[in-house]
């Protein structure tokens, strides 16, 4: 009787992992499989339960054969064979995940396909160890910090840098930070945590991969003001935005187009000043940070305005440059 119960169950297994829409099996070849799990089934009840699978939801198309035997596979799937690829080459590429937590990732994305697609699933791509994660702990931190912000608690956590010899050198003497959760940050590959500290009376940003032991506390944390945007607070504090808004005006050669959509996104107004160059206005925050993505393209780029801005790029180079002396 049990077996009968997992009949059902063994059957659409079979056919998940052994099927997809290039590979088929006959009902022979399903009732041979299932007295390989120590189910016996006929003809008949095999036809039932496939059609009771597809009352179920599940996609399972048969191919008639006149004169021969009809063929089973399931047509479709939760996640296509594309989407897993798009998957795994991003598993592949996160700097969050480590190699080895890759490797367990992809194979459970294995599992919801074919054995046959599956194979298609070992992407040949190499991704150096120096651009993964080296600490799964940062899976079990963004787990608990999510469940701090379902739950609106603060949180508490020991927060540290490395010294110049690697290891940790804890900040606020080792003692817990006890801040307010609101949302997670992705930037430049590194996650971060955006939470209210009351000791500065301000939101602050931490590193998820420099928090060690976090806990949720029983306090309440502390509620945004009405009407905050926090996709706006974020855009300003990562990447180049972490300074004075002003708008600038660029010039660029045109071999920098691309990088300047990467930078400012298709919605900036790019306009021909000739046929080899192209000016930018955008408004953005002015930092140090903003002046070395400049740095990069050399000659290539322009700074036209404004002038405070101008002389600004100037004092910064010339810091840079009183280093070489």
């Amino acid at each position: 009787m049990s077996n009968i119960k997992l009949k059902l169950l063994h059957l659409a297994d079979i056919l998940r992992c052994e099927t997809d829409e290039d590979h088929s099996l006959s009902g022979s070849e399903l009732i041979q499989k299932l007295a390989d799990c120590g189910i016996t089934v006929s003809r008949q009840t095999l036809y039932e339960d496939i059609e009771l699978l597809k009352d179920y939801g599940m996609d399972i198309y048969t191919e008639k054969n006149f004169g021969s035997a009809n063929l089973y596979s399931l047509a479709s799937r939760d996640f296509e064979l594309p989407e897993l690829k798009l998957l795994v080459d991003t598993i592949q590429f996160s700097q969050l995940v480590t190699p080895n937590k890759s490797k367990d990732l992809i194979h459970k994305l294995s599992s919801l396909t074919s054995e046959f697609q599956a194979k298609q699933l070992e992407r040949l791509i190499i991704v150096t160890d120096r651009l993964k994660g080296l600490n799964e702990s940062v899976y079990y931190s963004i787990d608990a910090i999510h469940s701090a912000v379902l739950q609106k608690q603060k949180i508490s956590f020991k927060y540290f840098n490395h010294g110049i010899d690697k290891k940790k050198v804890y900040r606020n003497d080792g003692k817990p930070y006890t801040v307010s959760p609101y949302t997670l940050a992705c930037s430049n590959n590194n996650y971060y945590l955006i939470a209210f500290h009351d000791k500065y009376n301000d939101l602050s940003q931490f590193r998820i991969d420099r928090m060690e032991k976090i806990k949720i506390t029983d306090e309440p944390r502390r509620e945004l003001p009405k009407g905050f945007i926090m996709e706006k607070y974020t855009q300003k504090v990562f990447s180049m935005y972490n300074g004075e808004l002003k708008e600038v005006e660029l010039i660029f050669d045109n071999s920098l187009i691309d990088a300047a959509i990467d930078r400012f996104g298709k919605q900036v107004w790019l306009t021909a000043v000739d046929d080899g160059h192209f000016s930018v206005r955008a408004t953005l925050s002015i930092s140090p940070t903003f002046f070395s993505w400049l740095f990069q393209f050399g000659d290539k780029v322009k700074l036209i305005a404004p002038y405070d801005v101008k002389e600004e790029l100037k004092t910064h180079a010339e810091r840079f440059m009183s280093n070489l002396k």
